[in-house]
């Protein structure tokens, strides 16, 4: 659905944007200053909102934001659009619409970066972004090689009504998106009120930011490369434009799909060769009166870019904290855009000492150097931090540890919270859930009570489970607490299979509870239903706070719990008998808590 919604919004934002450019272009008769005021209008704001808006992004529930947000830019376009049609003061108005959906998109980068961080595991995150990145680039090719040509047959106020529509039913899809995870402390509405701290960044995503400003200091000259090269060296108009996009475009999307295939495993070295490419393809750029060797040198370009971009992404927002994604991702898009700056106004500095064909040369040798600066950034970053998780810099200034000392650290303290819950004896439960028709149970022992009014009890899930990617609020969870009998169902359900559905249950009897459905086994000692209230994120698991709606104890006179305790079940000398008199099945919570 995200997806979807991406490639309809991102659609209507090419169209609109490459007609805007195109058509000022034209009508300046190829000024380059118009071009280049006009991509410095576009960058600037974005270049503000990755600073000031994308941190909001880690305050509220993401999926309410990005439907907001596709609103609000539908709103701003129906007001150019009524502009359009008075046929006064369009300059001023089609600048203002540019600069405030500019202003908004680091934003809703944000929030989409933080949907998905909050929802997947670190090891998720790289496939994800390269998805966004393939209907991105997809979209691209679709929307700049249209909007040149619909130009020569329709009006702006066409491509203005497109782009409203686009954001229209991307919103409307947007909001049949499955919730994340709400951020700690949010109320309510979704948000959270209080100021999050923020704490040095780590390390490596220090290195890795610099890195990116260098190279797209050099590579950001594509944002100017194909409408020049079509209209100066090609002798050509909207026509090689076309082909310029369509084949950078299609460059893009086979980059993107390389860089979903790229394991996590090979660190940072997959994006550092794609930086080494980005500066060759530049090179080759220079030969701009040859389409031959252009157009491919470009494509290749920015298909090493959508690798580079993947990997140092996903490495940053794996190194920082869940709930700092969305500031995270708003200083990426800062570090993108600022070197995307940088390299337009190189372009308006050095073409504006001589000719264009001489110093379009210049500049791009100059990229191809700014790219080789990013190798050397990137190369260091992963010498000096590996392919594990960086650890944040102390607040004291004192040095971090090499990412050797990091990784070794951090599998001794995992060591030390699996031995230290090893020690503490608890009880065992299978915890089952159906959404969609689709069931599935998990054993755990992260299972505890938290309140009596409202009545809430919570478990722990790693985000990486199967479990956890049917977990949303309002889906039914089921809690079976298991009998000395039950071993063995502890162990089935144990397992990291990865079957889905009333096969998961095969051997182990079960029955629908009666409040909700959710499948809970048979022979425990109780069974509760519950309802999800909200998930926190809490490092690679999320806390599920659920509504009991109902609880039933067994019917035996005296309970015999399955025990976990030092990595093995136990079971105890005898039946113990319970603090108070078994009661009835009872459902008056469910009741209670709806009335």
């Amino acid at each position: 659905m995200l997806l979807g919604a991406y490639a309809v919004s991102q659609f209507g934002n090419w169209l609109f944007r490459t007609g805007v450019v195109y058509f000022a272009y034209n009508q300046s008769h190829g000024s380059t200053a118009v071009i280049t005021t006009a991509i410095v209008l576009v960058y600037l704001p974005i270049l503000i909102g990755s600073r000031l808006l994308a941190p909001m992004a880690d305050r509220w529930d993401t999926r309410r934001a990005l439907v907001g947000l596709d609103v609000l830019r539908a709103i701003f376009l129906l007001v150019l659009l009524a502009v359009v049609a008075v046929g006064t003061g369009l300059t001023a108005a089609t600048i203002a619409a540019m600069t405030l959906l500019s202003l908004l998109t680091p934003l809703f980068t944000a929030s989409q970066s933080a949907y998905l961080r909050r929802l997947l595991p670190a090891d998720g995150i790289p496939s994800a972004l390269a998805d966004l990145s393939k209907v991105d680039w997809i979209m691209f090719i679709l929307g700049t090689a249209s909007a040149p040509l619909m130009l020569q047959y329709t009006n702006l106020s066409t491509l203005i009504m497109l782009d409203i529509a686009s954001f229209v039913l991307s919103a409307l899809l947007l909001v049949r998106l499955l919730p994340a995870p709400l951020p700690v402390g949010a109320g309510r509405d979704g948000f959270t009120r209080a100021r999050a701290s923020r704490p040095r960044l780590a390390r490596s995503t220090t290195w890795l930011l610099a890195g990116v400003v260098a190279l797209n200091i050099g590579a950001g000259v594509i944002n100017v490369y194909p409408n020049v090269v079509a209209r100066e060296f090609f002798g050509g108009g909207a026509g090689w434009l076309s082909v310029i996009n369509l084949a950078n475009g299609v460059a893009a999307v086979l980059g993107a799909t390389l860089a979903g295939r790229i394991r996590r495993q090979a660190g940072l070295w997959p994006g550092v060769l794609a930086a080494a490419v980005v500066a060759v393809s530049l090179a080759g750029m220079i030969a701009v009166t040859n389409p031959w060797i252009a157009i491919p040198a470009s494509s290749l370009m920015l298909a090493a870019g959508q690798v580079f971009a993947v990997v140092f992404q996903s490495r940053i927002l794996a190194d920082e904290p869940v709930d700092a994604a969305g500031r995270v991702s708003g200083l990426f898009t800062l570090a993108t855009f600022a070197g995307v700056t940088v390299s337009v106004l190189l372009f308006l500095a050095i073409t504006a000492t001589g000719s264009l064909r001489a110093s379009f040369s210049v500049l791009l040798a100059i990229a191809a150097v700014s790219a080789l600066i990013a190798v050397a950034i990137g190369s260091a970053a992963a010498r000096r931090h590996g392919n594990g998780l960086a650890a944040p810099t102390p607040d004291d200034g004192e040095p971090a540890a090499d990412a050797i000392a990091a990784d070794a650290d951090a599998d001794a303290s995992a060591q030390l919270i699996r031995a230290a819950g090893r020690t503490f004896a608890t009880g065992v439960a299978v915890v089952s859930t159906v959404r969609d028709e689709v069931m599935h149970a998990a054993t755990m022992n992260s299972f505890t009570t938290v309140s009596l009014s409202p009545p809430l009890v919570l478990i722990c899930v790693d985000r990486g489970s199967n479990l956890h990617a049917l977990l949303t609020e309002r889906v039914p969870l089921g809690v079976t607490i298991l009998s000395a009998d039950q071993r063995e169902a502890a162990k089935h359900f144990a397992r990291r299979s990865r079957d889905d559905g009333a096969n998961r249950f095969d051997g182990h009897p079960w029955m629908p509870g009666q409040a909700t459905g959710v499948p809970l086994l048979k022979d425990g000692d109780a069974w509760l239903e519950c309802r999800v209230e909200q998930l926190v994120p809490a490092g690679d698991h999320s806390i599920v706070l659920a509504r009991v709606l109902s609880f039933t104890p067994s019917d035996a006179d005296r309970p015999d719990p399955l025990l976990f305790h030092g990595g093995a079940f136990h079971t105890l000398p005898g039946p113990v008998a319970p603090a108070d008199p078994p009661q009835p099945a009872r459902t008056v919570l469910a009741k209670r808590q709806e009335a």
